[in-house]
């Protein structure tokens, strides 16, 4: 593999995907940005996607307040459904999902 050309190509705004964990991070953002929901950045809050290493599952966080983030949360676990996703709560944080690729 080159350094100018990662293994699985590039994901939304040239993020380059090194690894299969790379891959399906951007698997779930291309799920959730498909469903209208609004990806973290500079300017806005919105979900962010972390996680997925070593067998573990992804984490899908939403970086606004609590108020926005639970009716956000639950159009974030719509879409993964839908899409074959495994959703469930993360027990240690009410702002965060957890989140398997299908299998």
């Amino acid at each position: 593999m080159s350094e100018d050309k990662p293994e699985f190509g590039f994901g939304a705004a040239g993020r380059p995907l090194w690894t299969v964990r790379d891959r399906g991070a951007e698997a779930i953002r291309a799920v959730l940005r498909k469903a209208g929901r609004r990806e973290f950045g500079e300017r806005q809050d919105g979900f962010v996607v972390e996680g997925g290493s070593d067998g573990a599952p992804f984490v899908i966080a939403c970086t606004g307040d609590a108020e926005v983030a639970a009716p956000e949360l639950a159009r974030y676990e719509a879409a993964l459904l839908e899409a074959g996703y495994r959703v469930e709560p993360d027990p240690a944080d009410d702002q965060v999902l957890q989140a398997r690729s299908p299998s």
